[in-house]
């Protein structure tokens, strides 16, 4: 696999919201979507159907199913066989802005070979929810979340990268590593763009189109990301010293562009996550 796609997925948190097993002889969903998580959900037994756009695919024992957010779909039976569903919504992302899955090739049906051992270890997350004030739980859920995602993408992605693996879009996944790996370091379009023998304004477009968002817009994000944990983490620093740990030129420019993005001031937003945790 790609060293920068690698890279990514290394820095990326999974975050679990929820996880169930259902078992159904009805299902009727029509015109479904998720607002801004994942859904994967994987048939143990029974049939059904998953309809995206145009095209109808049948659901049967064995088979994983991936929903991106914002997609819309059907999911129903039109059986009445007992159908058993391991399911869970959840989000993975480099500091809580870039996701990663967009990046990979997922397929919205496939089978699943490894049956059994996710079986077990989707037994093992549910056994950690049952003793969930246990400090060795939390660690048990998130490792065994771990696992599940492992098992599921090790057969979706495979030895595959990106949708597009040309030398173009290998430079901009260099750029993209390098900014989420140094967010404070100045970054200058550009430079970008001459390095990459194009204009400033396809390099902007072309690279909020194959991620969601600018470089520069990325940038600040993550610099955003940044100073909340060092706000919440290391209480001796002042707002100044964060502005400069970040490299922001001026503590104005910093505190504006915060405000921007959380609604409220560096040391406002301190006080408040303080109450809120306490």
């Amino acid at each position: 696999m790609n060293q920068y796609l690698i890279k990514l997925l290394q820095q990326a948190e999974l975050n679990v919201s929820e996880f169930a097993i259902h078992t159904r002889r009805e299902m009727n969903f029509r015109d479904r979507a998720f607002s801004s998580e994942y859904m994967m959900s994987y048939h143990k037994t029974g049939t059904a159907k998953l309809r995206i756009g145009d095209s109808v695919y049948e659901i049967v024992p064995g088979s994983v199913i991936f929903i991106p957010p914002h997609l819309i779909h059907d999911q129903y039976k039109d059986t009445d066989d007992e159908a058993v569903i391991l399911w869970w919504h959840f989000t993975y992302k480099v500091e809580r802005v870039l996701d990663v899955l967009p990046l990979f090739q997922i397929p919205y049906i496939y089978q699943l070979k490894q049956k059994e051992r996710f079986e077990t270890v989707f037994g093992q997350l549910m056994e950690s929810r049952r003793n969930a004030s246990s400090l060795p739980a939390a660690i048990l859920q998130k490792a065994k979340s771990l696992e599940l995602l492992y098992l599921l993408f090790d057969e979706a992605i495979g030895q595959r990268a990106a949708a597009d693996t040309g030398a173009a879009q290998q430079s901009f996944l260099g750029i993209l590593c390098q900014i989420v790996q140094q967010p404070e370091k100045p970054l200058s379009l550009t430079e970008m763009a001459q390095h990459l023998h194009l204009n400033t304004a396809y390099v902007s477009s072309r690279f909020k189109e194959l991620y969601g968002m600018s470089p520069i817009g990325l940038q600040r994000r993550l610099r955003i990301e940044k100073a909340k944990a060092l706000l919440l983490t290391d209480l001796d620093m002042s707002v100044t010293q964060v502005a400069e740990a970040l490299h922001f030129s001026e503590v104005t420019n910093f505190t504006r562009l915060f405000k921007k993005y959380t609604g409220m001031a560096p040391i406002q937003y301190r006080r408040f996550m303080q109450e809120t945790i306490t």
